[in-house]
C-alpha cells in the first residue's frame, strides 16, 4: 500500500513540474516578454552569412556548456554516490527544468538530487550548492576584473580624485578575490568550524557537516577551473550572438561588458517569472553606458542587444529545460523501503 502511495505521489509531482515548466516558458516567450520587435528584426539580418555563422557557432557551444556542468557535478557527487555520466546528464537537465519556476534557481539543487538512488538527499543538496558556489565565485571574479577595465573607460583618469578611487578599487578587489578564493579552496575546514560552534547539537548535524571535509584544495581547485572554463564558453556565446545581431563592440569590449552584466545579475535577486526581463534590462543598461558616450547607441543597437540576450536565454536555459522534462519522469521524489522507488 505504501509503495502504491509513493508511486502516485511521484507521478503527481512529475506532472506538476512538467506543467509548471511549460507554463513558465509560455509566459516568458509568448505572454510576459514581448518578442514582437525581435521577431520582426531577425528577418532583416537573417539573410547575411555573418548572422548564420555566429548563430551556428553559438549553438554548437550549447552541449559544451552543459557538458562542463555535468562533469563538474558528477565529480563532486561521486564522493557521496557513484553516478554514471548518463545519470549526471539527467540530473543536470532535470534540475534546469525544476529551477525554471522557482526563485533564484533553488530548484536546480532539488531537481538534481532526486536522480540519486540511495544517497542522503540533504547531503547531495549541500554538495550541489558547493558546485554552484564555484560558478558564483568565478562570475564575481570576472565581474571584478570587468569593473577594473570599465572604470577608466567611463571616468576621466586625468582627474586625481578618480585615480585615487580607482587605486582603492584595485586594492579592495585584490584583497576580496584572495579572501574568496582562499576561503573556497579551504572550505573543508568549515566542518571543523561547525563542530566547534555547534556544541552538543553537533551530533545531529554531523553527517551533513562532514560533507565539506570530503573535498580538499585540489578537488575544489579543479571545480573552480571547470567553472571558469564554463564561464568562458557561455560568455563567448554571448559575444557571438552580439556579432550575429550587429552590435558594434570588439571582443575585448564585449567580454568586459558581459562581465559587468553577469556581475549585476548575480547581485540582483531575481524571481524566475521576471528573469528574462531583468537580463534584458541589465544588458541594455550596461551596453548603453559604453556605447552612448561614443555615439554608437541607437534603438536598433538596443534591439540587437535584447535579441542576443533573448536567444542566449533560449539556448542555455529554455531549450535545456524542455529537454530536462524528458528526464523528469525518472526522478524519484519518494523512495520505497528497498530504495528503488519509481
Amino acid at each position: 500500500m505504501k509503495t502504491k502511495v509513493s508511486k502516485t505521489y511521484n507521478i503527481l509531482i512529475r506532472l506538476a513540474i512538467i506543467l509548471l515548466t511549460f507554463g513558465f516558458l509560455y509566459d516568458q516567450i509568448f505572454y510576459r516578454k514581448n518578442l514582437e520587435e525581435i521577431a520582426a528584426y531577425i528577418p532583416e539580418i537573417s539573410g547575411s552569412f555573418r548572422f548564420y555563422f555566429n548563430l551556428a557557432l553559438a549553438t554548437l557551444l550549447i552541449p559544451v556548456n552543459q557538458f562542463l556542468e555535468i562533469i563538474k557535478w558528477k565529480y563532486l557527487i561521486d564522493k557521496l554516490e557513484k553516478v554514471s555520466l548518463w545519470s549526471a546528464t539527467k540530473a543536470v537537465f532535470a534540475g534546469i527544468s525544476v529551477s525554471m519556476f522557482m526563485p533564484n534557481r533553488v530548484g536546480d539543487y532539488l531537481g538534481r538530487v532526486f536522480v540519486l538512488k540511495k544517497a542522503d538527499r540533504l547531503q547531495a543538496v549541500l554538495i550541489t550548492i558547493l558546485g554552484s558556489m564555484a560558478q558564483l565565485l568565478i562570475t564575481i571574479i570576472y565581474g571584478f576584473l570587468a569593473v577594473l577595465f570599465f572604470f577608466p573607460w567611463y571616468y576621466d583618469m586625468s582627474d586625481q580624485f578618480n585615480v585615487w578611487i580607482y587605486s582603492g578599487m584595485v586594492l579592495m578587489i585584490l584583497v576580496l578575490t584572495f579572501i574568496f578564493v582562499f576561503a573556497y579552496l579551504n572550505f573543508g575546514g568549515f566542518s571543523s568550524i561547525i563542530e566547534r560552534i555547534s556544541g552538543r547539537f553537533y551530533k545531529r548535524i554531523r553527517k551533513y557537516s562532514e560533507v565539506f571535509s570530503w573535498y580538499g584544495g585540489k578537488n575544489l581547485l579543479l571545480v573552480l577551473l571547470l567553472s571558469a572554463l564554463r564561464y568562458v564558453i557561455f560568455s563567448f556565446q554571448f559575444y557571438l550572438l552580439l556579432r550575429a545581431f550587429y552590435v558594434p563592440v570588439s571582443y575585448y569590449s564585449a567580454i568586459v561588458l558581459i562581465g559587468l552584466v553577469y556581475l549585476l545579475m548575480t547581485i540582483i535577486p531575481t524571481v524566475a517569472l521576471t528573469e528574462l526581463g531583468v537580463r534584458g534590462s541589465v544588458s541594455l543598461f550596461v551596453f548603453s553606458l559604453y556605447l552612448e558616450p561614443v555615439g554608437k547607441w541607437t534603438d536598433t543597437i538596443g534591439l540587437g542587444v535584447a535579441s542576443a540576450v533573448s536567444v542566449l536565454w533560449v539556448m542555455n536555459l529554455a531549450l535545456p529545460a524542455l529537454i530536462g522534462l524528458i528526464f523528469v519522469y525518472s526522478l524519484r521524489f519518494f523512495r520505497t523501503n528497498n530504495g528503488n522507488g519509481n
